[in-house]
């Protein structure tokens, strides 16, 4: 059976991309053997996907494929003061009806 993959959204960041699935997938099936020890587990793909995801926002940076806002999809939002608000205010609002 021949292995198949779906390539990055960059082709210049495809052979990162299918090293590190590769690397997931192995990890994986071994991740979930019963005898694997998973107090002990460390993503031995860590490195590889820190690549990957190098790539992939340069490319994003550098093409802008799609009409999105780096900055405004990294913002955190959860947890933050705003959220914590809209929280209150969302109770206080249905306490109110």
């Amino acid at each position: 059976m021949s292995e198949r993959h779906m390539p990055s959204i960059f082709p210049e960041c495809d052979q990162f991309k299918q090293l590190y699935d590769k690397c997931f997938t192995d990890f994986f099936q071994k991740f979930i053997t019963p005898n694997f020890r998973h107090q002990y587990a460390v993503n031995p793909c860590e490195r590889l996907h820190e690549v990957y995801r190098e790539c992939v926002q340069e490319g994003l940076q550098k093409k802008r494929p799609f009409d999105i806002d780096l900055d405004e999809v990294r913002k955190e939002v959860l947890n933050t003061d705003s959220d914590k608000l809209k929280t209150v205010q969302e109770e206080k609002e249905r306490q109110s009806k």
